[in-house]
């Protein structure tokens, strides 16, 4: 048998999680499907490569040789990959940047800011961090910005590096014509009677939204999940309360409102991949710091 990459992220997958069963639940295979192909490889290499032990495996010399090996080879091979769809989709137009979005509100004001920069932006929504990630390693997308809980840390994909812009405090995003404070602040407590409506999300958001509703003496009434854009719709309805940055009610006829004590907190990060040109990670980079830092860039123009 000749070693192929897939051996090379075998051997790897295993080393990684210490033991074969769990490598095997990590790959999505089962155990001695993962243990047959395991001995396969070590035939092909000519030595075992992990001693057994009551609590896992461990790395014998060889297999500390082939894991060397492989911290050099996967990146390269990802690499490789990632430029040879990148080149091979984008076609003629290279101001073009496909730009993976997740959960961030700011995507209207990243794309004007690079609009502003003459470069044609296509997005490409996903549901979780870890899609939008694969679509970078795939080439799919140039880049990703992705909204999470600030608790959370973003996916380990390989040749993905992660840059977070900045944290920002979720507020209560209610319709614009609800009495507020005249600070525009409220105390979660006093919106223990609202309907809430959420986003779907896989980050801990959820859960650290209940634990600062449980801090403030009461369970969130959920009226459930829905998309963001409908989310709003039923904030400004008056039907629902949501969670969500002051960028989300920028003129769309919903207010926010500062939660006292900002007990949720959001990160917005961007990733590229290693191989992703400097000059793309610079634009993307810029533009969302722009629409954090200026939500009115998203806003409708007027004509």
């Amino acid at each position: 048998m000749d070693l192929e990459v897939r051996h090379l992220r075998t051997v790897v997958a295993v080393a990684t999680h210490g033991s074969v069963t769990k490598a095997a639940a990590a790959l999505g295979l089962a155990q001695p499907a993962l243990s047959a192909q395991l001995a396969r490889i070590e035939r092909a290499l000519g030595g075992p490569v992990f001693v057994r032990e009551p609590r896992g495996v461990r790395p014998t010399p060889l297999g500390r040789l082939v894991l060397d090996r492989a911290a050099t080879l996967l990146p390269a091979i990802d690499a490789l990959h990632h430029d040879a769809r990148r080149t091979a989709t984008s076609g003629a137009d290279t101001r073009e940047l496909r730009l993976a979005v997740v959960g961030t509100a700011l995507v209207a004001g990243v794309a004007r800011v690079l609009h502003d920069d003459d470069r044609r932006v296509a997005l490409r929504s996903r549901w979780c961090a870890q899609d939008g990630a694969d679509d970078v390693v795939g080439g799919a997308a140039d880049a990703l910005v992705a909204g999470m809980c600030a608790d959370a840390l973003p996916p380990v994909a390989p040749g993905v590096q992660w840059q977070r812009v900045g944290t920002d405090p979720l507020h209560a995003l209610v319709a614009a014509g609800r009495p507020v404070a005249p600070d525009g602040t409220v105390d979660l407590a006093e919106l223990a009677d609202a309907d809430w409506v959420a986003h779907p999300a896989d980050d801990c958001g959820a859960r650290c939204f209940a634990a600062a509703c449980a801090r403030a003496g009461f369970t969130p009434r959920s009226r459930g999940e829905c998309e963001p854009s409908v989310a709003l719709d039923l904030v400004r309805a008056g039907l629902a309360v949501a969670l969500g940055p002051a960028a989300a009610a920028h003129g769309r006829g919903v207010r926010a409102l500062r939660i006292e004590g900002d007990p949720v907190r959001r990160a917005t990060w961007v990733a590229w991949h290693a191989s992703t040109p400097p000059d793309v990670r610079e634009a993307v980079l810029h533009a969302t710091r722009e629409a954090r830092r200026r939500p009115e860039v998203g806003t409708p123009r007027a004509v």
